[in-house]
């Protein structure tokens, strides 16, 4: 599959030709500081071509969520070629706020707990 260039997806956001994501992936050699961490990106840390954990910011209190890639109780994230995330199952945030929602195609899907 054919993936697009991250400049070329953010200019066609800019200009309305595609619809705006609100989280995407960035593939990371290890798992980012918390303060290094930004609303809408997810960091796929990948080592010696693994997939290893997910890391993003609940999108509803900002707490870092650190989401498993391997083994037996695992996630799964994909990218489409718009660089559009996806992740299942879903995200049940038990921290603060306990936020439960859905990521497909880059768009948050609320589940209603």
């Amino acid at each position: 599959m054919i993936i697009m260039p991250e400049w070329i997806a953010s200019l066609l956001e800019q200009f309305a030709l595609i619809p705006r994501r609100e989280f995407r992936v960035c593939s990371v050699p290890e798992g980012p500081e918390e303060h290094e961490l930004e609303r809408g990106i997810i960091y796929k840390e990948v080592r010696d071509g693994y997939p290893k954990w997910a890391h993003l910011l609940c999108p509803r209190c900002g707490e870092h969520i650190q989401i498993p890639l391997a083994g037996p109780k695992s996630w799964r994230i994909t990218t489409d070629w718009l660089r559009r995330a996806s992740i299942y199952p879903s995200i049940w945030q038990t921290g603060s706020c306990r936020a439960h929602f859905f990521i497909r195609k880059g768009a948050i899907l609320w589940c209603a707990d």
